[in-house]
């Protein structure tokens, strides 16, 4: 492990999923910008997450894991908990169910911007597709070739692939859209420490799944700072699985009473109790 600050540190939210760890690790290793980090933080503390992380040689990637009690969805808590502990100034977010492209880690550092969230977003794979690449991650190299992809495009949509476009990382496509304001997704965002740090995180006061990263962007907004569209430049691939809600509408109640106090820095986030409402 190595004692100087690496440039990035990716933060990678994961409950359970050891076959998806392993596609994400994969893409990992194949990026183009060697220099980051990778925290692992578990929502829960399962022995066949920890067994499979003990199998990665020190050398293939800088790996850090935590884990916390699995007491239902807390995945806020466990990014907090990432953020506190990463080594870089900047932050790179990930899902474990979203395989970077190789270039992921290069985009981000290259669009970084102080008081400005990177945005990115990612192709949808089908079921037939994700069961084939987490039996062989290296598989979704020929999702980022254009002509590989091309040659199998048909099968790639009978099984229901969705953006397939944003595969190809494009300086002419992001220079059409990158004016269009895009939402955080927590698979796919990244940002200066300080920044997050100025809204305090994530809020762990909310309970259910959807809505978090809603409520991050608008405390974000709330301190000015917003958005910076890098479509068609980092793109992560998502693999199928059944689609999870839980108290959504618990958590856009929460988030929309905050908003109407004007409650940029929650005060269960990174710290805790801190009564003033703007640090900076």
């Amino acid at each position: 492990m190595s004692s100087s600050k690496p440039r990035a540190s990716v933060i990678i939210a994961i409950y359970k999923d050891v076959e998806a760890l392993h596609c994400v690790l994969a893409g990992l290793m194949r990026q183009t910008e060697p220099n980051f980090e990778v925290v692992i933080t578990e929502d829960g503390d399962d022995p066949a997450v920890a067994a499979y992380i003990a199998t990665r040689m020190p050398e293939e990637l800088d790996l850090h894991h935590l884990t916390q009690d699995d007491s239902g969805f807390r995945k806020t808590r466990a990014v907090n908990r990432a953020i506190a502990s990463a080594r870089s100034d900047y932050l790179i977010f990930l899902d474990g169910d979203c395989i970077p492209h190789q270039r992921f880690v290069e985009k981000h550092l290259l669009h970084a911007e102080p008081g400005r969230i990177c945005t990115g977003r990612r192709v949808y794979l089908g079921a037939q597709t994700s069961a084939r690449v987490r039996q062989e991650p290296d598989r979704i190299v020929a999702l980022e070739n254009r002509l590989t992809f091309f040659l199998k495009m048909i099968p790639l949509h009978v099984d229901g692939i969705r953006n397939y476009e944003l595969g190809f990382p494009s300086d002419l496509l992001h220079r059409l859209v990158k004016r269009r304001q895009l939402g955080i997704m927590g698979c796919n965002f990244s940002c200066y420490r300080e920044d997050i740090e100025h809204i305090n995180g994530y809020n762990e006061d909310l309970p259910g799944i959807g809505g978090e990263d809603d409520d991050l962007e608008w405390r974000f907004n709330g301190l000015g700072m917003f958005t910076k569209n890098i479509k068609f430049q980092a793109t992560t691939y998502h693999l199928h699985h059944p689609s999870r809600r839980q108290d959504t509408e618990v958590n856009l109640a929460i988030s929309k009473r905050n908003r109407e106090k004007r409650e940029y820095f929650c005060q269960n986030g990174i710290r805790k109790d801190i009564t003033t409402s703007d640090p900076r």
